[in-house]
C-alpha cells in the first residue's frame, strides 16, 4: 500500500456521513415509516446542516434500498405484501446455506460467543430497540462462521430491505420471551451439530416472522 496513504487516517466522519447514520437509524427503527414523504429542507433544517450533506446521505440510503427517488419527491421505501415473502424466502434459503456452511467451520469459541448473546437477548426482553439489534447479532456471530463475505453481504442487504419492517414486527410483540426460546432451540442444534433440525427450526423461524409482519402490515395497511 502507497506510503502516503497509511499516514493519513480518516479521523473525522463527514457530515453527510452522519447524516446518513441519523437518517438511517430512524428508516430501519419504524421512526420514519415506510412510504413516508422526505424534503430536503425539513431534514436540513431538523438536522442543522446544509442541504449538501442531505442529498448525500439520501443518495447513499437510496443505493441502500431504504429511499427512492420520485420525478418530484423521495419517499421511504415500502415494500408490498408480495416483496416482503418474497424477500423472507430470499433470506431463508441465504441464511439456510450460511447455517450448513457455519456448522462444518464452528468452533467451541464461537458457541461460547453466540450463548452470550442469547444471554443478553434475554437480559433484555423489555428493551425493544436493544433486543432487535441483540437479534440481529446472534444470526450475523453464527453465520460469521461460514466464512464467506460475499453470502455475509447478501443476507445483510437484504436484512437491509426488510429492518423497517421488523421494527412493525418488534413493535407488535407483547414480549420477546417466545422469539428468545425459538433462539435456544436454534442454538441447541448447532451445540449438537445438528444440521437437519437446525435448518427446519430456521424455516419454522423466518416463516413465522414473515407471517407475523404480513398481517401487520395488512393489519395497519402500510402495505
Amino acid at each position: 500500500m502507497n506510503s502516503t496513504f497509511e499516514s493519513n487516517p480518516v479521523l473525522v466522519t463527514s457530515v453527510g456521513q452522519e447524516v446518513y447514520r441519523r437518517l438511517r437509524g430512524m428508516i430501519t427503527t419504524g421512526q420514519l415509516k415506510p412510504g413516508g414523504a422526505l424534503t430536503l429542507r425539513s431534514i436540513a433544517q431538523a438536522l442543522s446542516v446544509s442541504t449538501t450533506p442531505v442529498r448525500e446521505a439520501l443518495r447513499m440510503l437510496e443505493a441502500d434500498g431504504l429511499v427512492q427517488y420520485g420525478r418530484r419527491s423521495v419517499t421511504v421505501s415500502s415494500l408490498s405484501v408480495d416483496e416482503v415473502g418474497s424477500l423472507f424466502q430470499i433470506r431463508l434459503r441465504l441464511e439456510q446455506l450460511a447455517a450448513e456452511w457455519a456448522m462444518d467451520k464452528m468452533t467451541s469459541s464461537d458457541e461460547h460467543d453466540i450463548e452470550e448473546v442469547l444471554d443478553q437477548l434475554d437480559a433484555n426482553v423489555d428493551d425493544q430497540d436493544r433486543w432487535r439489534t441483540l437479534n440481529q447479532e446472534f444470526h450475523r456471530r453464527f453465520y460469521d462462521c461460514a466464512d464467506s463475505p460475499h453470502l455475509l453481504d447478501y443476507i445483510e442487504r437484504i436484512w437491509t430491505n426488510v429492518e423497517p419492517y421488523m421494527a412493525i414486527y418488534a413493535s407488535s410483540l407483547t414480549n420477546f420471551r417466545e422469539a428468545n426460546d425459538e433462539h435456544r432451540y436454534m442454538f441447541e442444534a448447532i451445540r449438537a451439530r445438528d444440521l437437519e433440525t437446525l435448518l427446519v427450526l430456521t424455516q419454522h423461524h423466518l416463516e413465522a416472522t414473515c407471517e407475523h409482519v404480513v398481517n401487520e402490515l395488512r393489519r395497519a395497511n402500510l402495505t
